[in-house]
């Protein structure tokens, strides 16, 4: 939405070196093979590292039922994970964000996933490393996240974006 757009452009997510890609689709691959794609709305780039950014413009698209919709941004995390592996050739410990919308709500999340995790999938599902994603605010309904209308809450979103781009541009 032209929100997101502003608000990453402000925070100056789509300047050199990072990379704005729009719906650009990721795979998950387990034993090898494609096994789920996630196309997000926007992946910031930056040689090795991505960004995930989500947005629904509705809150009727998220409830209870579907998780509010965070089993679709780990499935895009991690497929961008992959593909951040896979892009390079090399297996390595990484640090992701994500980034949701939903109407003026904003989530964070921070995923750090071993590189021992893509090693072990190759054979089947791991059993020795695992994936921490964590979520920021911590509630997780459809009214959680920092409310871009509320001035509070988007001089938080703006601070933690601006957090993250100094992040991908250590």
């Amino acid at each position: 939405s032209k929100t997101d757009n502003l608000v990453l452009r402000i925070v100056r997510m789509n300047n050199y070196p990072l990379i704005l890609e729009q719906q650009q689709t990721s795979k998950l691959h387990i034993l090898n093979e494609p096994f789920v794609s996630a196309t997000p709305n926007f992946v910031v780039k930056k040689r090795t590292i991505s960004m995930v950014i989500s947005e629904d413009k509705s809150l009727q698209n998220v409830s209870k039922r579907n998780e509010y919709g965070e089993m679709q941004i780990a499935g895009e995390i991690l497929a961008c994970s992959d593909e951040n592996d896979r892009r390079t050739r090399k297996i390595f410990d990484q640090v992701l964000f994500a980034v949701r919308f939903i109407s003026t709500y904003v989530t964070f999340y921070k995923a750090e996933i071993p590189g021992g995790y893509w090693k072990e999938l190759v054979t089947g599902l791991p059993k020795k490393y695992s994936v921490s994603i964590k979520r920021w605010p911590g509630e997780n309904d459809e009214l959680s996240g920092l409310d871009l209308a509320d001035p509070e809450g988007r001089m938080a979103v703006l601070t933690a974006l601006t957090k993250i781009r100094r992040f991908l541009l250590k």
